[in-house]
């Protein structure tokens, strides 16, 4: 697997993946991680995503250590808007689960097409990836729309749950 060993930015965001020192900083709290981060952290997000941060480290940082999860953080305002998590699959080599977080000031504004694009460019253009999914819950509207724009197809409907494919040229044909 290839290392994301290095911040990502686009036009609005840095997306820092996340290090044990960060996931350590997650676990201690707060305060912790937006120091070691260099950015605020709003309560909302880390209410919902600080231990997830913490936990997904702890996973990943084994024999065979990568990160699995990047911090969005918006440049000009030093802030933290979400998360965006990709991790290998279970289901086939070369395939990356992908999955996003945005603070809830911060939805509808287009963070998370950008934060997940990116990580979605790098999966693809610099890890070597073949295949990204991603799943989300069927009465999940602002998700659904989101994995639309980002070019994902629609893959299998199976229960409450939504799986989404996405292929180097599904991603291509969306920036084109």
């Amino acid at each position: 697997m290839y290392v994301l060993d290095h911040p990502i930015f686009t036009p609005r965001l840095r997306l820092q993946p996340v290090t044990p020192a960060l996931a350590e900083a997650a676990r201690a709290g707060e305060q912790a991680f937006a120091q070691e981060i260099g950015a605020d952290a709003p309560p909302d997000w880390c209410q919902a995503s600080l231990g997830l941060v913490a936990r997904s480290a702890t996973q990943a940082w084994g024999p065979e250590a990568a990160p699995t999860r990047a911090i969005a953080i918006h440049h000009a305002e030093g802030t933290v808007i979400g998360d965006v998590r990709f991790e290998p699959s279970l289901r086939a080599a070369r395939e990356y689960e992908i999955g996003y977080g945005v603070a809830r000031s911060r939805r509808r504004q287009g963070y998370a097409v950008e934060a997940a694009g990116a990580v979605i460019d790098w999966l693809f253009d610099e890890a070597g990836a073949e295949t990204v999914i991603a799943g989300c819950d069927s009465r999940n509207v602002p998700s659904v729309k989101t994995l639309r724009k980002l070019g994902f197809w629609l893959d299998s409907t199976p229960g409450s749950t939504f799986w989404w494919l996405m292929t180097p040229d599904l991603r291509a044909s969306t920036r084109a």
